[in-house]
C-alpha cells in the first residue's frame, strides 16, 4: 500500500484542532498537551484514529512505530489505531504481536461495509419514505449545518465540545479534496440532518461528524443523507464506508442495520503507575 498521508496528519487538520498538533515521524498525527498540569500524547482533537500510514502493514513496520510510541516520556499516553483489516491496514494479529508488553491494547470498534452497497430492505424503504416526505439531498460546499447539528448531538448526550475550535477546524478541511458534506433538507427547505464526510487514503470513507435536528422526520432524514454520502463516496473512489463506531448501543445499532460490519480498533494505552488511581475516575473509559 502506498505511504499516503492521512488528512489526520494534514497541516489543515493538525493546525486547527487545537494547540500541540504535530506529525509523528512521518507516520501519523499526534497532539502533545496536558491534563491538569500532566504532559500527554493523543490522538488529534476530532480525529477518529492517528491517521497511522505505513510504507507496509508488516508486523516490522508496526513494530518501528510503537517502539517510538514507547519511548515517549508523557506520563499519559492514549492513541487510537485505525480500523484492523487485512484489506485495508493492520491486522489483529500484528497489533497483538507486535505492541511492546507494557503498552495496553484495549479493543473498540467500528462498523464498515463495503462500497457499493445493497441496502437492507428496512433501509431502502426509509430512503423510499424520505422520498415521499420530499426530503432531498445534496453535496454541499457549505458546513455551517454540519457544525450546528454536530454541537447538537453532542450536547444532547453532554460530551465535552468546543464549538469554536470544532468551527476553526471545519472551515479548515471543508475546503479539501479529501473531505465533503451533506445535508438533508425538508420540503420546506430546512436542514434536517447533515454529515462530513473524510475521505483517507486507503479508500475508505469516514463517517467524522454529523447530527440531526429532533423531530418526526430526523430518523429517516439521517438514513437519506447517509445513502446519498455513501453514492458520492463511491463516485470519489472510496471502496469502503466507515461509520465511525459509537460506543452508544443505540447508535451502534443503528449502524449496523444499513448492513455494515464490527470491525476491530485498537487504541493504545501508555499510563505511569503513579497516574493511574486518577484516571479511574477522570477516563473510567480507559479502564
Amino acid at each position: 500500500m502506498p505511504h499516503e498521508q492521512s488528512p489526520f496528519s494534514s497541516r489543515s487538520w493538525l493546525e486547527n484542532c487545537g494547540p500541540g498538533g504535530f506529525v509523528f515521524h512521518n507516520s501519523s498525527g499526534l497532539v502533545k498537551t496536558t491534563l491538569k498540569g500532566v504532559p500527554a500524547l493523543f490522538t488529534p482533537n476530532w480525529a477518529l484514529d492517528c491517521g497511522l500510514a505505513l510504507k507496509n502493514y508488516s508486523g516490522d513496520q508496526y513494530s518501528l512505530f510503537a517502539e517510538e510510541i514507547n519511548k515517549r516520556t508523557e506520563p499519559y499516553i492514549t492513541i487510537d489505531l485505525p480500523p484492523c483489516s487485512d484489506e485495508f491496514g493492520l491486522s489483529t494479529a500484528i497489533v497483538k504481536q507486535h505492541t511492546p508488553s507494557n503498552i495496553r491494547v484495549q479493543w473498540r470498534h467500528t462498523r464498515i461495509l463495503k462500497l457499493p452497497t445493497k441496502l437492507p430492505s428496512n433501509r431502502k424503504k426509509q430512503v423510499k419514505r424520505a422520498e415521499r416526505e420530499m426530503i432531498s439531498c445534496e453535496e454541499v460546499q457549505n458546513w455551517n449545518n454540519v457544525h450546528v447539528l454536530h454541537d447538537k448531538s453532542r450536547n444532547r448526550k453532554d460530551i465535552k465540545n468546543d464549538s469554536d475550535q470544532l468551527g476553526k477546524l471545519l472551515n479548515s478541511i471543508s475546503v479539501e479534496d479529501f473531505s465533503f458534506a451533506v445535508e438533508a433538507k425538508s420540503s420546506e427547505g430546512e436542514c434536517i440532518a447533515s454529515g462530513g464526510f473524510i475521505l483517507l487514503p486507503n479508500k475508505r470513507c469516514l463517517y467524522a461528524f454529523g447530527g440531526q435536528k429532533r423531530g418526526p422526520l430526523s430518523a429517516i432524514a439521517s438514513v437519506a443523507m447517509l445513502a446519498e454520502a455513501m453514492k458520492i463516496a463511491k463516485s470519489k473512489g472510496a471502496r469502503w464506508f466507515d461509520f465511525g463506531g459509537s460506543s452508544d448501543p443505540g447508535v451502534d445499532r443503528f449502524y449496523k442495520e444499513f448492513g455494515a460490519k464490527s470491525i476491530p480498533k485498537p487504541r493504545l494505552i501508555k499510563i505511569s503507575w503513579w497516574l493511574r488511581p486518577i484516571l479511574k475516575f477522570l477516563r473510567p473509559d480507559l479502564n
